[in-house]
């Protein structure tokens, strides 16, 4: 049973898997993702820091592993026509992908790259621009083993070293040395609380209710040995289509003669100025190939919802601004709130849709007669919830000695936490969002929203900062690649206790190679100069800013602030007894949940062409139009993640201008 009854409107039968035996983790796929992990993290960083193009960690299908794995898919088509024996089999290519994905994660815009920021600032800037107050303020009730205290192995990261090796001194590999390990195990805390929670609701998402996953439809059918994707004109036209805007649009960049195509151009705020109108905020008019793509996976009301949604934030916004309800507010109407509530409806959905089966799980975790059986799940349930309740405690414990010493704060903000975790992952198994940021709703913004920060203790305010290292949106988040993988593992016949401990072992691995290339890039040309375009300063400077205006100017609590997220958990759970009661509702709570969010403001308008597509295709042919029409939809994702990564290496290479198709 899915979230609200009702079947998805895109076909999900359950495909055949094969009587044979489990395969797919081997040395070789292991080891390939192993060397191709750094190589990515670099690859990631220079992308995404260094040239801030393309940002491939902020959609939900992250188009640099697509591209390594279309490298793959070729080089096994030579395999299989010279060399079949060494061919890879599909279980292969697809744990690579899965341990690819996480490793990218790790290194993603929401995960390291924010936190490096966050533990290297601090003392820095308390030094060098005084007039801040931060040594005043703050940095003497920092914990030591949290951040990096010492401003002389900071200078070169700030300014740079011009050269390959300026990290590798002494010096700074111990300096960096504390805060990399301690917050690398925080890191895999986390991973392995998660990956415990992922066992307990693998069987009900992927075998129970038979969630879609539509987010895997494209690696899944690229590694069919059948290469059957491949062989579809539809699937090549639409590559052809979408790479030629992406190459056109380099060669304007670099060619000013040649004319480009209007994409990404376009607002409709060039248009409406008017008041009140214009307090509508951000609305860019955006042609994206890959969101139509992707769009066109997504059941037809969450695409119609994602859109219809994003105006009815538009509206609130013009509202408030019309009738004069943000005066001494100004946070209203809360959208950051309303949104949060939204997410955790979608908990909240969840665990009571899954109470039978949790239940059952509980009895055979106890030894109990029960329905359901553990023996084909990676670990035991028994192991799985003593790792969920020992990770737990362990995140727990790991605030409190950070500063979060007040036991019902802590309690709520490792709840929050983890509901967020779980509404995210469920997102991406039944709807496949191809964004899910929530930026500013974490549990260490939302707390002091809905309580005030005057009553609040400073070590837990300065804990609320060195947490916006992970909690400053959710688009990277890694939990969802967890329950996607094991659903891949379902449908690939892989050895699913061996990804286990390979999905574990490889949330260390790429935690490390993430900080390795961080660090590597940021002592090479200088966090803080005009080499680096993207934010590597900025994501420590929120942090730190805002724990300094908490301290100097304490936010009391907005008592409406409160009653908006609990109206952004009413409407969801309005919104899903809706569609389970009316079949014709096509309102959907999850879209809902991540229309207000940075991401969907460049992809309304391309989910809207996708959700017209798709009616017209099952209206006029039904589901066998559709079908035929599925390889046209995912070559426009394939060719412009191939195509556009690929000129983003020729870029990296050759230093020339790319056209930035996302982000």
């Amino acid at each position: 049973m899915a979230m609200t009854e009702r079947k998805p409107d895109r076909p999900a039968p359950e495909r055949p898997v094969p009587a044979v035996k489990p395969r797919g983790v081997t040395w070789r796929a292991v080891a390939i993702a192993f060397v191709l992990t750094p190589l990515n993290s670099l690859w990631i960083v220079h992308s995404e820091v260094i040239q801030y193009a393309g940002h491939p960690t902020t959609v939900s299908l992250f188009f640099n592993v697509i591209f390594c794995l279309a490298v793959l898919v070729a080089i096994n088509a030579l395999l299989a026509r010279w060399a079949p024996r060494y061919r890879f089999s599909q279980g292969e290519l697809l744990t690579i992908y899965i341990l690819l994905s996480l490793a990218t994660a790790m290194v993603g815009h929401d995960m390291y790259q924010v936190l490096i920021s966050v533990i290297a600032q601090p003392f820095w800037y308390a030094e060098v621009a005084p007039e801040r107050r931060w040594h005043e303020l703050f940095t003497a009730d920092l914990p030591p083993w949290l951040v990096v205290t010492d401003t002389e192995i900071l200078r070169d990261y700030f300014h740079g070293t011009n050269h390959w090796s300026g990290f590798y001194r002494a010096a700074y590999i111990m300096g960096w040395l504390r805060p990399v390990l301690v917050w690398t195990g925080f890191t895999m805390i986390l991973l392995f609380t998660m990956l415990c929670l992922s066992v307990l609701l693998r069987k009900q998402w992927t075998e129970r209710e038979r969630l879609t996953f539509p987010i895997i439809e494209l690696p899944l059918r690229m590694t069919d040995e059948s290469f059957k994707l491949f062989k579809s004109p539809a699937f090549w036209i639409a590559v052809a289509l979408a790479g030629m805007v992406d190459l056109i649009n380099t060669l304007h960049l670099n060619i000013p003669t040649i004319p480009g195509l209007p994409t990404r151009q376009y607002s409709l705020n060039q248009f409406i100025t008017a008041w009140p109108w214009r307090a509508m905020g951000p609305a860019p008019l955006q042609f994206l190939p890959f969101i139509i793509g992707i769009g066109f996976l997504l059941p037809v009301d969450l695409s119609f919802s994602c859109w219809f949604f994003f105006w009815y934030w538009k509206a609130q916004q013009i509202l408030t601004a019309r009738y004069g309800w943000n005066d001494g507010r100004p946070d209203f109407p809360y959208t950051i709130e309303q949104s949060f509530g939204a997410f955790i409806g979608v908990c909240v959905l969840v665990v009571w849709l899954a109470r039978p089966y949790l239940k059952e799980v509980w009895r055979t975790a106890c030894g109990q007669a029960s329905e359901v059986s553990d023996d084909d799940e990676p670990i035991s349930y028994r192991f799985a919830l003593i790792g969920l309740g020992a990770g737990l405690l362990a995140f727990a414990a790991f605030a409190y000695a950070g500063g979060l010493r007040s036991l019902p704060l802590l309690f709520l903000f490792v709840l929050i936490y983890f509901a967020l975790a779980v509404a995210v992952s469920r997102m991406r198994a039944e709807m496949g969002t191809p964004a899910h940021d929530l930026h500013h709703g974490g549990p260490d913004q939302i707390l002091p929203r809905l309580l005030g920060t005057p009553g609040m203790e400073k070590s837990t305010l300065i804990w609320f900062s060195l947490s916006w290292g992970y909690n400053r949106a959710y688009r990277s988040h890694p939990m969802p690649h967890y329950l996607e993988g094991f659903r891949l593992a379902h449908l690939a016949r892989i050895e699913r206790r061996r990804l286990f401990f390979a999905m574990l072992f490889f949330g260390l691995w790429g935690s490390l190679c993430a900080f390795w290339a961080l660090l590597h890039t940021y002592y090479q040309v200088g966090a803080s100069t005009g080499k680096v375009m993207g934010p590597a300063v900025s994501f420590g400077q929120e942090a730190w800013n805002q724990l300094a205006r908490w301290l100097t100017a304490p936010k009391d609590v907005e008592p409406l602030s409160k009653w908006f997220a609990l109206g952004g958990l009413g409407f969801s759970l309005f919104l899903t007894a809706m569609r389970a009661r009316y079949t014709w509702w096509a309102f959907h709570p999850v879209g809902l949940a991540v229309s207000s969010s940075w991401a969907m403001r460049y992809m309304w308008l391309s989910l809207f062409i996708a959700w017209l597509c798709k009616v017209a295709i099952l209206r006029a042919g039904g589901l066998n139009l559709y079908r035929r029409a599925l390889p046209f939809f995912l070559g426009l994702i394939f060719g412009e993640f191939v195509i556009g990564e690929l000129l983003n290496l020729i870029g990296l290479l050759f230093r020339l201008q790319i056209y930035r198709f996302w982000g």
